[in-house]
């Protein structure tokens, strides 16, 4: 049965210039996937981009890009038990409603301009709408694609889903998704010219080098982590780790197939020392631009976690 939903097995041009030219940052997770599979191993025979629109069922250049309702996604099920999802909607962007919620509350209108602003307030809702069920299109579609997969893979009910957007989220929840579990974090987001010159300030020891993360050492990081990772997508991400000269790690940090800051860990002995920080700006500074050149850092940093949010 037919999703309406466009299939691809590699990232359209025509998809990532519409997320790069109108929807960042929103959009950086899926389109900072989608880039990832430049880097060696970051696609697989697996892999499958979606795309549903209001507007046509495949993508053009021309697509009204401001003001089509769509929704995208990276899926991959061989990346399982990491992420297998990346899912991204126009309507996370919602730029009018911020703009006219800002208008009403501060400017004394006409009657006349009142009524312009609730036919737009109408017609921005109903684009919201039209994402969702783009969305829910996409959705559907992942289901085909999983019992496709394999009967294995049929069998398990839920797919794990990466740094969802709760604007999204909750629409999804109106269209009658379920979700059978959420974690929730805070989506910090900063331009890589604004990050503090803190390498200066945290000069490394006699004994301490520079390095990427060592692959013999990938057992150590698992172990210092609670987020279910693999060897065998570790050593694809770009690292940054300060090692000791006798070989062991102080401090070290990934950025993932999405470019998120990842995995920033500090042994305990060496916290307080702003070595995890200058990891993560070294890390940012340093590889970054092999994604892309937009300029955008991001991690997801759990509420609970104050640590990081002061890193």
């Amino acid at each position: 049965m037919s999703t309406g939903v466009v299939v691809y097995t590699e990232p359209p041009e025509a998809l990532i210039n519409l997320l790069r030219t109108h929807h960042l940052p929103h959009a950086l997770p899926l389109l900072r996937r989608m880039r990832f599979t430049r880097f060696p191993g970051g696609i697989t025979e697996h892999a499958r981009i979606l795309f549903a629109s209001a507007a046509a069922a495949e993508l053009a250049d021309d697509l009204p890009a401001g003001r089509t309702p769509f929704a995208a996604a990276y899926l991959d099920f061989s990346r399982g038990p990491e992420t297998e999802i990346w899912l991204y909607s126009s309507l996370e962007r919602r730029p009018d409603a911020l703009a006219l919620a800002a208008v009403s509350g501060n400017v004394a209108a006409t009657r006349g301009d009142e009524e312009d602003r609730e036919e737009e307030n109408r017609e921005e809702e109903n684009r919201e709408e039209e994402a969702a069920r783009c969305a829910r299109r996409v959705l559907a579609e992942v289901k085909r694609q999983r019992d496709a997969y394999s009967e294995e893979r049929r069998a398990l009910s839920t797919i794990l889903a990466g740094t969802l957007s709760e604007t999204l989220r909750m629409a999804l929840v109106n269209q009658g998704v379920v979700f059978a579990g959420v974690d929730v974090y805070d989506k910090w987001v900063f331009r890589l010219d604004a990050l503090p010159d803190v390498l200066q300030k945290t000069p490394l020891a006699d004994d301490m080098l520079w390095d990427r993360f060592r692959r013999e050492d990938i057992p150590l990081m698992l172990s210092r982590t609670h987020i279910q990772r693999t060897e065998r997508t570790i050593v694809l991400l770009p690292s940054m780790a300060i090692y000791r000269q006798d070989g062991r790690p102080v401090a070290w940090a990934l950025l993932g197939p999405d470019s998120s800051l990842s995995g920033l860990h500090c042994e305990e002995e060496w916290r307080g020392k702003g070595f995890a920080k200058a990891v993560a700006v070294k890390l940012f500074r340093e590889r970054l631009k092999e994604y892309d050149d937009e300029g955008y850092c991001w991690a997801d940093v759990a509420p609970d976690n104050p640590g990081s949010q002061r890193e």
